[in-house]
């Protein structure tokens, strides 16, 4: 994604006839930003200039880029469902993180912000109790936020090399990996890659979510069986 040019940077004096600045619609503006352009795509001059304003108010409403950022951040995960604790476990997982895919790709540059600062962001924190709640419930005890962290950690990286890839716009790595000759001595694995690989070109956008879903399917499934395991041990 292109970042926006900071030419002609300083803002013109708020118009009149705009409504009132509020913590609110800085994070607005700041939303639509890191939508366009990545969280770390935008500078606060460009915020302002989006607002109408200077960067000084920007400040003074809700403070430095760091914490309009942190603002940013906590906006796109009170989007993130908290599914009813009366689900099952497992069901509790797939009705949080495949919807919560599609909210967090919306805003690139939040799940990796979310894979370092995630426990710490205040509207994740009744979305954690509930889940490590249900975890501790169904048997997993002291291993609960455990179970929670590979959950929620694998789902938010595999959007955070997505991001990556986006922003970073290096071509299609797929297609450059299925041209390559094959390693010496190359088997049956080499040709079920390779077909992978230009059905992932063919249609990148629907092998990551399938990829996405696959991922969280499996952790589900090795989870059952390590607390099935743990049940015959003890």
């Amino acid at each position: 994604m292109a970042v926006p040019s900071d030419e002609s940077a300083t803002p013109s004096p708020p118009r009149r006839h705009r409504p009132a600045l509020t913590p609110e619609r800085v994070v607005d503006a700041a939303l639509e930003l890191t939508r366009e352009h990545g969280l770390d795509g935008w500078t606060v001059r460009q915020l302002a200039r989006a607002l109408g304003t200077w960067p000084n108010t920007v400040a003074h409403h809700v403070g430095d880029r760091e914490a309009v950022v942190d603002a940013v951040v906590q906006r796109v995960v009170a989007m993130m469902p908290n599914p009813s604790a009366e689900l099952g476990w497992q069901d509790w997982f797939r009705e949080l993180l495949h919807p919560s895919r599609a909210v967090i790709a919306r805003h690139p540059g939040v799940a990796r912000r979310l894979a370092r600062d995630g426990a710490t962001v205040p509207a994740a924190l009744p979305i954690m109790d509930r889940g490590v709640g249900l975890l501790a419930e169904a048997g997993f005890g002291e291993r609960a936020p455990l179970a929670y962290a590979v959950l929620l950690n694998s789902a938010v990286l595999l959007i955070a090399l997505d991001d990556d890839r986006r922003l970073a716009d290096r071509g299609d790595a797929a297609a450059k990996l299925a041209a390559m000759p094959p390693p010496p001595g190359a088997g049956v694995g080499w040709d079920a890659m390779r077909s992978w690989l230009r059905d992932w070109t063919d249609a990148p956008d629907a092998n990551r979510e399938k990829l996405y879903r696959y991922t969280v399917e499996t952790l589900l499934t090795g989870l059952e069986a390590d607390l099935a395991a743990t049940t015959r041990r003890t």
